[in-house]
């Protein structure tokens, strides 16, 4: 193990330097609430304060680094840059989660710890569906479960129920001894769904909840979790929701834990999802944090940086202009809004703009994002068929973001990789990793052996691969076989959001679907694994799944009223929801408008406008960006 570092002697590991406000955030010893715009190195930051407190002992052995991030994704890429960063050995010390996985994990390990009211089954299953299901639910409870007449219970409003009083209340509360109607219902509704059936029933948001009970509730449990942890990172703070937050509160508040909470207020565009209003201040005064603000954007170039600064002053006032890193030489950096009659027309020129930015600028696939508020296939289908008439994939990606961010994923599709082409440094290195971790054994005397014992298994592997049929169910028994060799359960001892319920089957079906449907379209094992991960298309998904993602080139396609519909109820997030997906462009940002659109492929074209989103245009008008019509 590496000899620790004196604080004062400490460097920044892997980049030059640090601005200010940076480095009082990485040495902090209190709780802090970071203020971070688009491209301020949100990760980078936290990822130096990890190796900071880890590589000079100010987090001491044994006690660990906690990071609760909100998408699979960024909890995957901050763990994998700690590790980058301070090696392996002191990166263990570093667990990177999302809220979901984390509050899981303690659900799944206390589970007996519950009072058996509330103790849900140890093969419970999540269902996703709870919430819809909430007015069937109600509907179907008799007297004798919720002390309720008929008539109350369809007196009772769903939807307000399950916000307001269902999930909305922490356990105990009023559900555990009701007075009001609501908390009947509601209580009656738990007890159906913990012990209803063989199995319980749980969604999310019902293990936050009950994850905050249990610690609530038992005082050595809430011990042990202070003491494990001696600080806490929580990214993308902005977008915590009452649940999380109160389990946040739960965890830490009045401890020595020391909370680093990073966001941006600006990009808070998770409200329908239950973020909480002003929970930056909320911070401050349940842990007394203190702010600094991050001035620097590494991400955009100059132009989009002045820009940028001109859209966050329209949405905070207080906000500081970010002061750009680059210098230009490789660009000033661009944004366009166009004006199109038509779908078509406006298809043809992003197609061009696109194959153009491949095949003359020698931008990547990858390097290039098309971006809509809402149903990309709606917005993108004339799109996707130029592109390909050009020669150039792209794909809707919203739903493979969650699926490719899975640990699962990345380690069978490591298997996959040693198999096909066996000079894949990077996955031998992953995979055997792993297979040293679930062994418990030491990587310098048993990683040879584990190195031979992937070998003979990929040869094999190679060629089940090699005679597979690109037929769904003929890949899931592939997959099985691969995760059968890594070691199931050994798998799930160290993922424990594999350990309950179908997550785990849900992955593995997912992944022998996708694969599957590649290779179909493949004519070789190697093409398909590209096709698998999407890197030589060019990805299509909504402004929401494009958090934390940057882009060289970004298209916005639907600039328009019947896109941002919910303009009118709520222009502070669809304002916000704007700015994330103007902030993901480093060198180019286009946004386009079309006078005619069909709602779905096949159906006619129907008159657009942009009226309602006006003060959008008229901002980067005053940004100077003028709309240009396009024939």
């Amino acid at each position: 193990m590496a000899p620790l570092v004196n604080p004062a002697e400490w460097k920044p590991v892997g980049v030059d330097d640090l601005e200010p406000a940076a480095w009082r955030a990485v040495r902090s010893t209190a709780n802090t609430l970071v203020i971070a715009g688009p491209g301020a190195g949100k990760t980078e930051l936290l990822a130096q304060r990890a190796c900071y407190l880890l590589q000079t002992g100010l987090c001491p052995y044994p006690r660990r680094i906690l990071a609760i991030s909100f998408k699979r994704d960024a909890a995957r890429n901050l763990r994998l840059r700690v590790a980058e960063r301070c090696g392996e050995d002191l990166s263990r010390r570093f667990e990177s989660y999302t809220f979901d996985a984390f509050a899981k994990g303690l659900l799944d390990r206390f589970r007996a710890a519950l009072p058996q009211r509330w103790r849900p089954t140890a093969d419970y299953q999540i269902d996703y569906s709870v919430e819809r299901q909430m007015r069937a639910l109600l509907d179907s409870l008799t007297t004798a479960e919720s002390g309720l007449t008929d008539s109350e219970v369809r007196g009772i409003g769903e939807k307000n129920l399950y916000n307001e009083v269902f999930i909305g209340q922490n356990i105990p509360g009023e559900m555990a001894d009701p007075r009001t109607t609501e908390a009947a219902a509601a209580a009656a509704v738990w007890a159906r769904l913990l012990h209803g059936r063989a199995a319980s029933v749980l969604n999310f948001h019902m293990i936050g909840r009950l994850a905050e009970m249990m610690l609530c509730t038992n005082p050595r449990i809430l011990r042990a979790l202070r003491s494990t942890y001696a600080f806490c990172f929580l990214d993308e703070f902005q977008d915590t929701t009452g649940i999380q937050y109160a389990l946040t509160c739960a965890m830490f508040q009045g401890s020595d834990t020391v909370i680093t909470a990073v966001g941006d207020n600006k990009q808070r565009i998770m409200t329908w999802a239950g973020a909480l209003d002003g929970i930056f201040q909320s911070c401050q005064n349940d842990f007394g944090a203190k702010v600094e603000r991050l001035a620097r954007n590494y991400r955009s170039a100059p132009e989009l940086v002045r820009i940028g600064s001109f859209l966050s002053r329209a949405l905070d006032k207080d906000t500081e202009p970010q002061v750009s890193v680059g210098d230009g030489t490789d660009g000033r950096g661009e944004c366009r809004v166009l004006l199109f009659p038509d779908h078509e027309k406006e298809a043809r020129w992003v197609s061009d703009l696109i194959t153009h930015a491949i095949h003359e600028e020698g931008l990547a696939p990858r390097d290039i994002c098309v971006l809509t508020r809402m149903r990309p296939d709606r917005y993108t289908f004339a799109l996707c068929e130029e592109l390909r008439e050009s020669g150039v994939e792209a794909r809707i990606e919203s739903d493979l973001q969650d699926l490719l961010a899975e640990p699962l994923t990345a380690h069978l599709l490591d298997l996959f990789k040693i198999s096909v082409d066996a000079r894949s440094p990077d996955a031998w290195s992953s995979i055997v990793d792993l297979m040293v971790d679930i062994r418990g054994a030491d990587a310098d005397e048993d990683g040879v052996k584990v190195l031979r014992e992937l070998g003979v298994f990929s040869r094999k592997y190679k060629r089940e691969l090699d005679t597979c049929e690109a037929s769904c169910e003929r890949m899931k028994e592939l997959v099985s076989i691969g995760l059968d060799f890594i070691g199931r359960d050994a798998f799930c001892l160290i993922y424990p959001q594999y350990r309950q319920g179908t997550n785990c089957e849900r992955v593995l079906e997912g992944f022998a679907g996708h694969m599957a449907k590649c290779r179909g379209q493949s004519s070789d094992w190697a093409s398909t694994l590209v096709s698998f991960e999407g890197l030589e298309s060019v990805p299509i998904m909504t402004m929401h799944k494009s958090k934390g993602l940057e882009y060289h080139t970004v298209v916005f396609v639907g600039l328009e009223d019947s896109a941002l519909w919910n303009f009118a109820r709520n222009a502070r997030e669809e304002g916000c929801g704007f700015f994330v997906a103007f902030s993901r462009a480093m060198k180019r940002a286009i946004f386009t408008f079309c006078h005619r659109r069909p709602r779905e492929r096949g159906r006619p074209p129907e008159s657009q406008s942009r009226s309602n989103i006006g003060v959008l245009y008229e901002l980067l008008q005053k940004a100077g960006v003028k709309p240009e019509m396009s024939q």
